[in-house]
């Protein structure tokens, strides 16, 4: 007996997606407050040596800006620039998965991708998602859009590989 589901995402479900997964992003903080302290240790040491406010001390100031500031908000600004690049094709497919207890099989307009199980880097499960890992990506799946059983049987043939 194989899950069968069809999902067109919205863009709350994707959005959303976006954050559980970024929550455990590895390193996260060093990459969100490593680039702010850098600005700030840069920008001490070109007022220390008066410097600041020269052409170059400015063009310094900036482009470590550039880099730092968006780290700092990434959390904020990941989830709407992704929502941004996925509405232009992903958001706009309609995807139809068959889940059995061999392999995982999804379709849309760009075709079908076939993974066995074995293929299968990790199965995540979040409160609001179940992240399917391969190789080269993930394919998620809102819990909205599983039933209590469906979601079951999808961890239970996770729980195998």
């Amino acid at each position: 007996m194989s899950i069968e589901l069809t999902i067109k995402y919205s863009d709350a479900e994707y959005k959303s997606a976006i954050k559980e997964k970024l929550a455990v992003m590895p390193n996260k903080y060093l990459h969100t407050f490593l680039p702010a302290t850098l600005l700030a240790l840069v920008g001490l040491v070109l007022f220390y040596f008066n410097v600041i406010y020269s052409l170059w001390g400015l063009s310094i100031l900036v482009l470590v800006s550039v880099y730092a500031i968006p780290c700092l908000l990434g959390d904020f600004l990941m989830p709407h620039i992704a929502l941004a690049f996925a509405r232009k094709k992903k958001l706009q497919d309609t995807y139809h998965f068959t889940i059995s207890e061999h392999q995982i099989e999804r379709t849309s307009e760009k075709g079908t991708l076939t993974t066995k199980w074995e293929n299968i880097v990790s199965v995540d499960f979040f409160t609001q998602n179940v992240f399917i890992n391969l190789e080269k990506g993930a394919m998620f799946i809102p819990n909205a859009r599983l039933t209590d059983n469906q979601l079951e049987k999808l961890r239970s043939y996770a729980a195998r590989t």
